[in-house]
């Protein structure tokens, strides 16, 4: 991912849900998430010292964590663009950003599936190309197909004035040297203030199950999640 300077934060929105009588946070992660194991994400996002104990009627920030799909037996690309776009035709939007493209499934692999159903909406301005806003929406100016793909377009670049449909798909950086959390929250979400910057670092900790937010590692690939 470039650096932060002419690149637009993720926005602090989010999504709320009420509690209803027999929710978990690990039932809630596998709901929104497709992975139990990230439930520390609505934790942290809502300040909760245990994540066993939530209440009917207690509302919840639910952060954007791009969902995930574990590869079954059986499973096959088309299957899986069907029950999840469906059409069968559009497996590349989940097989470019898992680096599936050109390979075969591979059965207990965790995928990345992008969200068409509940996209966001951006007019082109002049000097906008794909990548261009490949980079500024997903960290990797290489994924621009998948807008490409959702709005069956073959030029990356677009005419200014064109309203585009933007895949959701939580941003990404691969670590370098001098790279913290608190750092890559900096850049990625703003300055929130430290209370709000601590809250930010579970959250990718947990987005990421990052077990030791100290603890990052040069070349880890790191998601951000949203909250809009």
């Amino acid at each position: 991912m470039k650096g932060a300077a002419g690149r637009r934060k993720l926005t602090y929105m989010t999504n709320k849900y009420e509690v209803i009588s027999g929710d978990t946070l690990w039932g809630l992660a596998e709901r929104f998430y497709g992975d139990g194991r990230r439930h520390l994400v609505i934790a942290a996002a809502n300040g909760l010292a245990d994540p066993a104990h939530i209440v009917v009627g207690q509302e919840l920030e639910i952060p954007y964590v791009t969902f995930r799909h574990q590869v079954k037996a059986g499973d096959t690309k088309k299957s899986l663009a069907q029950h999840f776009y469906g059409n069968e035709n559009l497996s590349e939007v989940f097989e470019i950003p898992n680096g599936a493209a050109q390979r075969d499934l591979i059965v207990g692999e965790w995928l990345l599936i992008p969200d068409l159903a509940n996209p966001g909406h951006h007019t082109v301005v002049a000097g906008e190309t794909l990548p261009v806003l490949s980079d500024r929406w997903y960290g990797d100016a290489n994924l621009w197909p998948i807008i490409a793909i959702a709005n069956e377009l073959s030029d990356p670049e677009p005419a200014p004035d064109t309203v585009l449909i933007r895949p959701r798909l939580n941003r990404r950086h691969t670590v370098v040297a001098g790279d913290t959390l608190w750092k890559l929250v900096g850049d990625n979400y703003g300055d929130y203030g430290d209370d709000r910057t601590l809250t930010l670092v579970k959250v990718v900790a947990a987005a990421n199950l990052i077990s030791d937010p100290d603890r990052i590692t040069v070349g880890q690939l790191i998601y951000f999640p949203s909250f809009e």
